[in-house]
């Protein structure tokens, strides 16, 4: 579904696109998804959406996507979101599409993959050095049934991706 909203006042615009995900945080597929959402868009000023809509085409400030996937139900979600001027929407929107096609054509590097696992790894780890993201850690993992060796084995398989798994 496409809806537009008109707001002619306003300066800038905003483009979100949602992907609804069957898929639980403990399906196999789950750590290679992880990895090529960073490559895509989550990790930051260094992602393939931000190199293209900012860096490239300069068509936007900011841009990112995300991956949301829950660890009861199989119910999860693909966003991608930026901002631009109105007269760059349609081009914005052309962009990320390009982009997402080459992505499913192309796949990502082997060095892409690696420094996303390497980003991803180090933004865990720096997490884990806040109090409140260590008790929420554990809020959740008692609700959920787990320890934090849970935590350390998504860790590991994500270190242990190859290019090909996380492109399959």
């Amino acid at each position: 579904t496409r809806i537009d909203i008109d707001t002619p006042d306003k300066e800038n615009a905003s483009y979100v696109a949602r992907l609804n995900l069957a898929m639980r945080d403990d399906d196999p597929d789950f750590p290679a998804l992880v990895v090529a959402n960073y490559v895509f868009g989550e990790g930051g000023l260094h992602s393939r959406l931000i190199d293209r809509i900012r860096q490239k085409d300069g068509l936007s400030y900011g841009g990112r996507s995300g991956l949301s996937v829950s660890a009861l139900d199989r119910t999860g979600t693909f966003v991608i979101g930026a901002i631009a001027a109105p007269q760059n929407l349609l081009r914005l929107e052309t962009a990320i599409k390009e982009e997402l096609a080459r992505a499913l054509k192309d796949g990502f590097t082997a060095d892409e993959i690696a420094r996303a696992k390497s980003g991803l790894l180090q933004e865990r780890l720096q997490t884990r050095a806040q109090d409140g993201a260590v008790a929420n850690g554990w809020t959740n993992f008692l609700y959920l049934n787990r320890t934090w060796a849970w935590s350390k084995q998504l860790e590991d398989k994500i270190n242990a991706l190859t290019a090909e798994q996380v492109n399959a």
